[in-house]
């Protein structure tokens, strides 16, 4: 075959036979509405994971629908990997340093994913000083089943103020990970 016929070749299989990875190997998975207590979490596709090591990511479940965290903040979040809780005290002094606390606890068989690069992105939010605006994993405290982030801020003005961000996350079984991305928020009141 000529170059010019090798090329054309690879052109129409390439064009009929469109192979690209599927974004929810790249990406997590939508983020669930916040759950109320008493409602149990939907269930999730069962199916094969396409395994970390040939990706150097961890493994998403087949048919995982990856995007941004759910349009809705919430302090807490429920699903049947994980939970996720931002909590913090009934009020904080004007002006001195406070700490609120985002825990997620991985529901059996998951846990805590200890290679995953942990992080919760702060929004800017007036009447609020935060010494880091991103949130490492090396402020984190990671166990099998929990993981604790420490997310420091300096109330500025009296009153009530939201603590809002994007926490990115992963939960593993023997068999997979799931990579995961939720908006957290909580309010604080500050005297």
């Amino acid at each position: 075959m000529t170059a010019p016929t090798v090329a054309l070749a690879v052109l129409v299989l390439a064009t009929a036979c469109n192979k690209e990875v599927p974004k929810a190997a790249e990406e997590p998975r939508a983020a669930a509405a916040p759950l109320a207590a008493a409602e149990p979490p939907a269930a999730q596709p069962a199916g094969p994971t396409q395994p970390a090591a040939a990706t150097g990511k961890p493994a998403l479940p087949a048919g995982a629908e990856p995007s941004s965290a759910s349009a809705q903040a919430a302090s807490r979040v429920s699903d049947e990997s994980f939970e996720l809780n931002f909590v913090g005290k009934p009020e904080y002094e004007t002006g001195k340093p406070g700490e609120a606390t985002i825990t997620l606890d991985a529901k059996p068989p998951f846990h805590v994913n200890d290679k995953y690069p942990y992080k919760f992105k702060l929004k800017e939010t007036a009447g609020l000083q935060f010494p880091n605006p991103v949130v490492a994993k090396d402020a984190a405290k990671l166990e099998k089943q929990r993981m604790t982030m420490a997310v420091g801020f300096t109330p500025a003005a009296a009153g009530k103020h939201t603590i809002a961000g994007v926490l990115q996350f992963s939960v593993c079984t023997d068999d997979k990970c799931l990579i995961e991305k939720r908006d957290l928020s909580l309010e604080v009141q500050s005297k």
